[in-house]
């Protein structure tokens, strides 16, 4: 009579309500923020951005080129007539943005002008695309899928 008594008690406990649910995550990871924007789960690792990009995915321009020593170059190609070319700093900042202190290139190639500040909010994480938002830090940004381009020696 026992067994049958303790099998009953077993069988039951299986049918009980289901077990109440797990924690949420901490702050920041995988939950919604400001917004109800989805919070990155992934952390962008500064040598994964080293290299030059290109927006178009044709490498035949570089927009973006990121050095190990935290140089940075950006290439704008908005205006067909002439290309604008800025040179700069680049350094990680929270939540995956990468922020760009670039000067405008004068026509000898030398930094001229105040020093302008650029965003990219890193979307996924960097292996051979570069996927994301891009702009100045005040203003309006853009949706890039940047892909990485070759290392080419150009001298």
């Amino acid at each position: 009579m026992r067994i049958a008594a303790i099998a009953l008690v077993l069988a039951l406990c299986g049918c009980g309500p289901s077990p109440a649910p797990a924690e949420p995550a901490p702050h920041g990871v995988g939950r919604a923020g400001a917004g109800g924007a989805e919070a990155p789960v992934f952390a962008v690792e500064s040598a994964a951005l080293v290299g030059r990009w290109s927006f178009d995915r044709s490498c035949g321009l570089y927009d973006l080129v990121f050095n190990a020593d935290n140089t940075a170059g950006y290439y704008d190609y908005s205006d067909e007539a002439h290309v604008v070319s800025y040179a700069g700093r680049w350094s990680a900042a929270e939540h995956n943005r990468i922020v760009l202190t670039l000067r405008r290139l004068n026509d000898s190639g030398a930094p001229s002008g105040e020093a302008l500040t650029y965003k990219l909010d890193v979307a996924a994480p960097v292996a051979n695309d570069l996927i994301g938002r891009f702009g100045p830090s005040v203003g309006d940004t853009r949706a890039i899928t940047a892909k990485r381009c070759p290392e080419e020696d150009r001298e």
